[in-house]
């Protein structure tokens, strides 16, 4: 049962934005080197190798980039794409980012923030956020609203096991099995959801990926 949750699955009280601001905030500069480290810029890469093409130069935002790696693993899987758009609660990791991935448009702002001056994404990427917000499904629900009709969610999202347990006592992550992970994001209206596990290391511990469609 989804309800039926062991020790290592309770999620503890998502971080408040100020705090994961200035945790990240703190974390840029070994950012990169770390999570290059632990392998998920290989995982990162896997995935992307898996995305469907969706149209040609298409439009894509990252929500939550950090130093921009799932952007960058987009970029080498796709190539350029028609227009670049980074976002994220920390302005330093925005400006690490920005350095990486020259002609992006960066914008510091919450998951949630307004983005009404850009127009609907072909692709969106989001790489473990909504697992530190309060209402999850109200953020899937944005990211749906930001993906234009026959676009494309990749995403990256933390798994019960008991190295998330670990992680969760610095980040105040939740964790969710890939059911649950398919109904928030069917509640949501996506649609031809795939689960993506990762092979190896830290991230087939910690996390799944998932590629889903906006009808």
């Amino acid at each position: 049962m989804l309800s039926r949750l062991t020790r290592f699955d309770r999620p503890r009280p998502p971080a408040r934005s100020g705090t994961l601001q200035s945790i990240y905030d703190a974390a840029a500069t070994g950012w990169q080197d770390g999570i290059s480290k632990l392998g998920f810029l290989s995982a990162y890469a896997d995935l992307m190798s898996s995305v469907p093409v969706v149209r040609n130069e298409p439009r894509v935002l990252d929500v939550g980039t950090g130093t921009g790696a799932f952007a960058q693993a987009w970029l080498d899987a796709h190539g350029a794409p028609a227009a670049l758009t980074l976002t994220d609660i920390s302005q330093s990791m925005l400006d690490t980012a920005a350095a990486r991935l020259p002609g992006a448009v960066t914008i510091a702002t919450p998951l949630g923030g307004s983005l009404d001056h850009i127009p609907p994404q072909d692709v969106v990427l989001c790489a473990h956020v909504i697992e530190h917000l309060e209402d999850p499904q109200a953020a899937l629900a944005w990211l749906y609203d930001h993906i234009a009709p026959g676009g494309l969610l990749v995403l990256a999202l933390s798994r019960p096991h008991w190295c998330t347990a670990l992680v969760r006592w610095r980040w105040g992550n939740a964790a969710y099995h890939p059911a649950q992970a398919k109904q928030m994001l069917e509640a949501a209206g996506f649609a031809d959801i795939t689960l993506h596990p990762f092979k190896s290391g830290p991230p087939s511990r910690v996390s799944h990926g998932y590629i889903a469609i906006r009808p």
